[in-house]
């Protein structure tokens, strides 16, 4: 069973609008709000009880989830590497000048690219129409990014100066801000700059505010499963 025209020519257009983009991380989020789209439209319909649920899955609800993935591997799972403890096992001596400023180095480069990541999410340039997906990327962005920002503090918090960094419960409370937007509790202010002799990187100014993090992060949040759930979008412009 084929698809009418009119469907291959939608799914074209789709494919063709997700090459003009040059942002790597643009043509994902395209992809996922728009094949989702489709997969909504279809099943549940004469359309999609001919063509079949596994049919509609395999072309349509199998490409959303993979762009979300990527999403997540392209957007976040970057920032996860630069405080990765692979290349600096040495990173234990941290009294050594060298392996402070290296640690340093990781801590200024996490937050660059955590506000420039926000940035992108809070301009609309990143944005998961579909609530349900929304609130579950979310959690699964914070699994991903809590527990390697926790990890790397309580390794090297001691060779960084206390103004350099941000606790995790800021980080949690702003992962929250970047995906629920204008239905997140907080609300942007002022920004509040870190340094160290770099570019800033700024956060809201409520995180001073911010209630502390328990001391067990199993009882922090719920985690979604390994695979990325779907998406949906109100409307999809081609």
């Amino acid at each position: 069973m084929q698809l009418p025209t009119s469907w291959r020519h939608f799914k074209r257009n789709a494919e063709s609008k997700k090459l003009r983009y040059k942002d790597r991380i643009l043509p994902q989020v395209f992809a996922m709000n728009t094949y989702w789209y489709i997969y909504m439209r279809t099943r549940n319909t004469e359309l999609g009880n001919l063509l079949g649920e596994q049919y509609l899955k395999m072309n349509y609800k199998a490409v959303a989830e993979e762009s979300a993935y990527m999403y997540q591997r392209q957007a976040w799972k970057p920032l996860v590497r630069l405080l990765g403890k692979e290349e600096s096992k040495r990173e234990n001596e941290s009294d050594n000048e060298d392996t402070r400023a290296l640690i340093r180095e990781k801590m200024e480069s996490f937050l660059k690219g955590f506000s420039e990541v926000s940035q992108r999410h809070r301009s609309g340039s990143y944005t998961i129409h579909d609530v349900d997906l929304r609130e579950q990327i979310k959690e699964a962005t914070v699994k991903l990014v809590v527990p390697a920002y926790i990890e790397f503090l309580d390794a090297y918090s001691s060779a960084l100066p206390s103004k350099s960094y941000v606790k995790p419960e800021a980080v949690l409370e702003l992962l929250d801000q970047i995906f629920n937007g204008s239905d997140s509790k907080l609300k942007r202010r002022d920004s509040k700059h870190l340094t160290r002799g770099g570019p800033s990187f700024s956060f809201d100014g409520e995180i001073k505010d911010l209630r502390r993090l328990r001391s067990s992060t199993s009882d922090m949040w719920l985690f979604v499963g390994s695979r990325i759930p779907s998406c949906s979008v109100s409307s999809v412009n081609l």
